[in-house]
C-alpha cells in the first residue's frame, strides 16, 4: 500500500490518534457522554477519511491539481490577508477596550491583560512590516 499524499495522510493519522486519546482519556476518567462520542466519531471517520483519501491514486492527483490551481491559490492568499487584517483590527480594540476598562474600574487585572494584547498587536505588526520588506527585496 503506497502514501500518495503524504501530508494529507499525516493530518488523517493526527486525527485518529486525537479521536483514540480522545477515546481513551474519557475511559480512564469515567465522563464519557454524548459530546464526547459525538467528537470521537467526528474524529475517526474524518481521520480514516482522510487517511483513505491520501492512498488512492486518483483521489491524491485531484488533490494536487486543486492545490495548484491559480484560482484556489488567489483565493487562499486572500482570505489568509483577510483574516490577518481581522485579527489586528480585533486585538487592537480588545487591547483597548480592556485598559479602558482597567482605567475606569481601578482594576490591575484589566490592564495586564491589555498590556499582554498590546503585545500580540505589536508583534503582528512588527511581522507585517518584516514580511513587506522581505517580499518587497525580493521582487
Amino acid at each position: 500500500m503506497k502514501i500518495y499524499n503524504k501530508k494529507v495522510f499525516v493530518s488523517g493519522v493526527f486525527m485518529a490518534g486525537l479521536g483514540t486519546l480522545n477515546l481513551v482519556t474519557s475511559i480512564m476518567n469515567n465522563d464519557l457522554d454524548i459530546n464526547g462520542i459525538i467528537l470521537i466519531v467526528v474524529l475517526f471517520v474524518l481521520g480514516f477519511g482522510t487517511i483513505t483519501r491520501s492512498l488512492s491514486q486518483k483521489m491524491a492527483r485531484e488533490d494536487r491539481l486543486k492545490e495548484l490551481d491559480e484560482r484556489n491559490r488567489l483565493i487562499e492568499l486572500k482570505s489568509k490577508s483577510k483574516s490577518f487584517k481581522l485579527t489586528q483590527i480585533i486585538s487592537f480594540v480588545f487591547m483597548l477596550v480592556l485598559l479602558v476598562m482597567g482605567k475606569v474600574s481601578d482594576y490591575e487585572g484589566f490592564i495586564l491583560m491589555g498590556i499582554g494584547v498590546s503585545f500580540v498587536f505589536t508583534i503582528s505588526m512588527f511581522s507585517e512590516i518584516f514580511t513587506y520588506m522581505y517580499y518587497e527585496s525580493k521582487n
